[in-house]
């Protein structure tokens, strides 16, 4: 039981509104200088304000948490003198404990105690509330001490009470996101149906079902899901989208959620962001020797766009961001506005878009060209509100990357102006575009050499095999599931926007025309790249039949 001795009044409310810095003054521990020095330190360092005023040894932790607690009018603890109640582990499993903070205390009366080192949101009271089916009284310790309460309540042996169901789902979910890295997975689908709940990964861009699981667990896996990434639990009948970020063997990987309401209950799908983006150079992401230099040459530029044109799913955010990692230095200032933001790059300014905040792509650019930037990288560019703002970008000396959706290159210049944007703009701004694909490659470890038949050689324009080209294909193994492929590899049609296409566009010319000009300055399509990559026995020649269109 809590032991009443150990809980200490503290100050008057402050307010809810008042600042840390102000409670602090107003109970005497603290004056205006120190505020102020605290501060500096604050916007040199960006931590929080009570760390800082820690690190000059203005304060103590008890003082920031009994400030704390005097402003959200809450009770401030000594969890050392406390006296914590075995069973009441029961309540919250260790990791939300360990993810708020939150140490589960004693139950009293139908209601459960539970102390941290900082105010719980309302949507997490919320959530620990609904879980745990009782109602919450919040109480404020200091950091150190909720730590260390939690380290010998989850990790010393002293667990209490487990929910046997509870952990179960845990210990699913948990070693499903596993498996999905270990696999290097893309996403992982959680689909209820009437009778089931299916697991399916995608894996190299193709669905494959993983396991599946009584319907009756559907409803808590979908709630652990929704606690992992901080939304609504109750909330059954509305999309709802978040994130989490999963540490697995030292290495974190960020995940996106989105969670959608259908007839037989909800699906869940899960982007693992890092396993798609550990390729950091352009060769490694399959651009041709060739290809590099020119790319390498249009975003070296001091302004103007660079386009890349592909559908979803093509690679194209890989490709950004490997172009950022790139350019990025301590010589220029790089920042990004997009939708979500997808990978997390030191050195950039990235701006996410919040419609709820009217954060919009138009409306951060504008912000963002006052910010003195040097390169500018946009999401995607969705209307002709965006463009006109991306194609003024590159004519007042900002180099500026964007993506957009079309199925090649040289279409890009097309939808812009169908978009609504003047042609002469488009044309003396937009100096490059690049589309690509993704292809499956051969496993390294079961692919065989083949001699190709006379119709597959016909298919590529070929009478016979180039010099020095072997082609392969791979049976299937333990190593790529029996699938024949490992990993994916881009192919890519690098279109630089010379005199020829820019008449074309001032003259408002058709997609198809656009194309035959771009081709015959010299661009090598899809097609006529993914056959090098068939040469070089990277890829089988039915995978580029694939993922491309003949003219």
């Amino acid at each position: 039981m809590l032991n009443r001795q150990a809980t200490r009044p503290t100050a008057a409310p402050l307010g809810e509104k008042k600042l840390l810095g102000q409670g602090l003054i107003e109970r005497g521990i603290i004056n205006e200088g120190q505020l102020d020095e605290g501060l500096k330190v604050q916007a040199r360092t960006k931590e929080l304000l009570g760390a800082a005023l820690l690190k000059l040894g203005y304060v103590t932790q008890e003082d920031i948490a009994e400030t704390i607690a005097g402003i959200y009018c809450l009770e401030y603890i000594d969890l050392e003198a406390s006296d914590i109640e075995s069973n009441a582990a029961k309540y919250i499993s260790q990791p939300l404990a360990l993810r708020y903070n939150t140490v589960p205390m004693k139950t009293e009366n139908g209601t459960l105690h539970v102390a941290c080192d900082v105010p719980l949101s309302s949507q997490v009271m919320g959530n620990l509330q609904r879980l745990t089916g009782m109602q919450l009284t919040l109480h404020l310790a200091t950091t150190s001490r909720v730590k260390g309460v939690l380290k010998e309540i989850y990790e010393s042996g002293g667990k209490g009470i487990d929910f046997s169901e509870d952990a179960a789902i845990i210990k699913l979910v948990d070693g499903l996101i596993e498996k999905a890295i270990r696999d290097r997975a893309s996403d992982i689908h959680f689909e209820p149906s009437k009778e089931k709940l299916r697991v399916r990964f995608r894996v190299d861009g193709l669905l494959h079902e993983v396991e599946t699981h009584p319907m009756n667990i559907a409803p808590p896996l979908i709630s652990r899901i929704k606690v992992l990434s901080n939304l609504n639990i109750a909330e059954k009948r509305s999309p709802q989208d978040g994130a989490l970020t999963y540490s697995n063997n030292g290495e974190s990987v960020d995940i996106r959620v989105s969670v959608l309401p259908n007839i037989h209950g909800e699906k869940a799908v899960l982007r693992l962001l890092s396993t798609e983006n550990r390729r950091t150079t352009f060769e490694a992401l399959g651009m041709e020797e060739d290809n590099v230099e020119i790319f390498e040459s249009l975003i070296r530029r001091p302004h103007g766009i660079v386009l890349l044109a592909s559908p979803t799913g093509s690679g194209k955010s890989t490709t950004l961001f490997a172009t950022l990692r790139y350019l990025r230095s301590d010589e220029v200032n790089i920042t990004t506005v997009e939708d979500p933001v997808e990978y997390k790059v030191d050195g950039v300014t990235q701006v996410q878009v919040d419609q709820a905040m009217k954060v919009t792509f138009p409306t951060a650019l504008r912000s963002i060209l006052r910010q003195d930037p040097d390169i500018i990288m946009i999401g995607e560019i969705r209307d002709k509100e965006t463009a006109e703002i991306a194609l003024q970008s590159a004519l007042t000396g900002h180099l500026v990357l964007a993506t957009i959706h079309t199925n090649d290159a040289p279409s890009a210049l097309t939808r812009l102006v169908d978009m609504g944007c003047e042609p002469f703009l488009v044309s003396s701004t937009v100096c490059g575009i690049m589309a690509q694909r993704l292809i499956r490659m051969n496993c390294p470890h079961c692919k065989t050499s083949f001699e190709p038949t006379a119709d597959e050689l016909k298919r590529f324009g070929l009478d016979t095999l180039p010099d020095g080209a072997t082609w392969f294909r791979g049976p299937g193994c333990r190593h790529c599931n029996n699938t024949g492929y490992k990993d994916r590899i881009a192919i890519c049609e690098l279109c630089k926007v010379n005199r020829g296409l820019q008449q074309e566009v001032v003259k408002k010319s058709s997609g198809e025309k656009t194309r035959y000009v771009a081709i015959a300055s010299g661009m090598r399509t899809l097609f006529a790249d993914g056959l090098i990559k068939v040469n070089k026995g990277i890829t089988p020649p039915e995978e580029v039949m694939r993922v491309t269109l003949l003219e």
